[in-house]
């Protein structure tokens, strides 16, 4: 690995140059700049995994030159050296995308520990994508995930739910499109991996914090045999991950009922063409299936089963009264594979049949014109 040491002080560089022990850290090249003007220059010309950068310089700051590096090379690592005057300035450049921050004056051993970190987080992400390399990359671009670094960041942000809602996203157009592949799923899943790598180390924790003895590492990377086991997946990490944040901060943010239940709401309208069961909706929310089933009554004032009853027929409606498709195909829409059973069930609910309700409802609104 390689390192670019960026301060405008002669002094400092030459003495973490000489001093910090880099081979026993794995870096084999250490390249120095002694402003943000020549960093560039280094960074355009020899490839750089990591980049240690003073805050305040003459000229151009840290925080600009940092930003730059991001646009153009944002797999390189950047770590700001910052006094205690800079500090909030140096923690709001970790939610930019820094990786971390070291007080000034800073002690080598500070400098060594946090380089580790960096190397072990690069060999992390190196493993990841190793692994994903035999991956077919001939996807449409609206398939195109993210850099993880993009979702790494919106993670640090506290912005974990347009994670989800992206890898949502993907997945169903993937499905639509006829890419829902195994292999598409899985590059899913190490990009997810790698964001979430990244999101561990700004909060000072490894990526093993996101798995427990039940759901491990192993088991998140095979998690890929249907769109809703991802998406299960994917929300325990992202739970997991929400619990390192509180644990740091000291707040609470328990995932109480409410949460879970309207969780199950947006989750039954995202999947209108397909039977959630009790059991599924329950295991989607972590809770037991009996219980699941007084919370939900509790706080919609209704029974599951009644409620996704009364929703489906809801959407039947709106797609019989605004649409000319089939009454085969609206069936299908709203998860009914059998024509016979939807239709009775609409009948039971409505009244009428689906081709009596949509000929009532035009023969009204043609009269009404």
């Amino acid at each position: 690995m390689k390192i670019l040491l960026v301060d405008d002080q002669e002094r400092i560089l030459r003495a973490m140059e000489k001093l910090v022990d880099w081979e026993r850290l794995g870096i084999e090249q250490v390249y120095t700049a002694g402003s943000a003007a020549a960093a560039r220059t280094i960074l355009d010309a020899c490839p750089v995994d990591i980049m240690l950068t003073d805050i305040e310089m003459p000229g151009e700051d840290g925080i600009s030159l940092q930003k730059w590096q991001a646009e153009r090379y944002p797999y390189i690592l950047c770590v700001f050296l910052t006094s205690h005057a800079d500090f909030s300035y140096a923690k709001e450049a970790i939610h930019n995308g820094a990786f971390d921050y070291i007080l000034q004056p800073a002690e080598i051993p500070d400098i060594e520990k946090v380089i580790r970190r960096c190397t072990e987080h690069l060999e992390m992400r190196n493993r990841i994508m190793e692994k994903g390399e035999h991956f077919d990359e001939r996807v449409p671009e609206e398939l195109t995930m993210p850099e993880a670094a993009s979702w790494g960041k919106w993670m640090v942000r506290k912005d974990s739910v347009l994670v989800k809602n992206q890898i949502v996203n993907l997945l169903h157009y993937a499905q639509r499109e006829g890419y829902l592949t195994d292999s598409y799923m899985q590059r899913i899943i190490r990009r997810f991996l790698e964001a979430c790598s990244i999101a561990c180390y700004a909060q000072n924790k490894t990526l093993e914090a996101l798995f427990t003895r039940s759901f491990t590492y192993e088991k998140m990377l095979q998690s890929y045999s249907s769109i809703e086991e991802l998406c299960r997946a994917v929300d325990f990490c992202l739970r997991q991950y929400r619990g390192i944040v509180v644990e740091r901060e000291g707040e609470e943010t328990p995932y109480t009922a409410q949460e879970r239940i309207q969780d199950i709401l947006h989750y039954l309208e995202e999947n209108m063409d397909r039977m959630i069961s009790r059991r599924e909706a329950a295991k989607y929310v972590f809770l037991n299936e009996d219980y699941f089933s007084r919370v939900f009554r509790k706080e919609m004032g209704i029974g599951y089963k009644e409620y996704v009853l009364k929703q489906k027929m809801a959407y039947a409606e709106k797609l019989l009264e605004n649409t000319d498709l089939s009454i085969t195909l609206v069936a299908s829409r709203v998860g009914y594979d059998n024509f016979t059973n939807f239709t009775q069930m609409f009948r039971k609910y409505t009244g009428e049949t689906p081709s009596d309700h949509r000929k009532r409802v035009r023969k009204t609104g043609s009269e009404n014109r």
